[in-house]
């Protein structure tokens, strides 16, 4: 993992709002409890992104500013060991899992969005 400990995030950082960068896009991680089902919400959602010095990311903006996006990968479930494993093993980089191509992800901060050229 580029910038970024690979342990830590295995441990925290998948269910904490990760921002990955890999090949020109953004995969945002994030998660959610729903406590009238007692289960948990894991959702990756997509979107276009510069890379700034494997450092910072830039969410590239459509001509009328807006953030063009897709949710690549959903689960919910009661069990956080299970939501993990599905997320490793999901083909959600380019038809490739984490694992595939986790030499080559960056986990980036948030930088000032651009619009496309």
């Amino acid at each position: 993992m580029i910038n970024g400990n690979l342990e830590q995030f295995l441990d925290t950082g998948w269910f904490n709002e990760a921002t990955l960068f890999y090949k020109g896009h953004i995969y945002w991680c994030e998660a959610q409890f729903d406590e009238a089902k007692q289960t948990n919400l894991f959702f990756v959602d997509k979107w276009q992104a510069e890379n700034e010095a494997n450092l910072y990311y830039h969410s590239l903006l459509e001509p009328n500013s807006t953030l063009k996006w897709e949710r690549v990968f959903e689960i919910a479930n009661p069990s956080l060991d299970l939501i993990k494993k599905k997320f490793l093993e999901a083909q959600i980089f380019e038809g490739k899992s984490f694992w595939e191509v986790e030499n080559e992800i960056a986990w980036l901060d948030e930088g000032v969005p651009k619009m496309k050229s």
